[in-house]
């Protein structure tokens, strides 16, 4: 119980502030730790970083301020991705959750990117929030059951012991 509280709190935290890897501390608890199994810490750590991810969402959305983090004002020509993105969901609302999905679950492109481009357009949680979640959940518990699956190949890899 303790591991899965420090893997969320550890997912959730550093979706806010990046410091560190919740995917290498939801490994590094797997193989250190006897604690909760694979298909529990995955949707622990999935549901942390989907709560600290909410707060850029929020904060892109001008509803939570982060000072310094979302200065609106400063943004140049490069800031035109977000709303060809939001075109692009528009025209083909599959893509767009297929863009979000294919972002939750391997990264690109970048989920943060994803997340603050859905709340400086107002998507709407239920357009974007579903895939999110099969997303994240599917990346979280796939690394978390690696070092599991690894460990059940070991014997095979290395041949028969002798």
């Amino acid at each position: 119980m303790l591991w899965g509280l420090s893997v969320f709190a550890m997912s959730a935290g550093t979706a806010v502030v990046p410091v560190f890897s919740a995917e290498v501390y939801l490994v590094s608890v797997v193989l250190t730790q006897a604690g909760p199994p694979w298909w529990v810490l995955g949707p622990v750590a999935a549901a942390g970083q989907l709560l600290g991810k909410a707060v850029h969402y929020l904060a892109a959305r001008g509803v939570v301020r982060l000072p310094g983090l979302l200065n609106r004002a400063g943004r140049g020509e490069g800031w035109r991705w977000p709303r060809r993105l939001h075109e692009l969901c528009e025209r083909h609302p599959v893509s767009g959750a297929g863009m979000v999905l294919l972002s939750g679950l391997v990264g690109v492109p970048p989920f943060a990117a994803v997340v603050l481009a859905a709340g400086m357009l107002r998507s709407s949680l239920v357009v974007w929030l579903p895939s999110a979640v099969l997303g994240r959940v599917a990346r979280f518990c796939l690394l978390a059951a690696v070092p599991e699956l690894l460990r059940f190949s070991a014997p095979l890899v290395g041949g028969a012991p002798t």
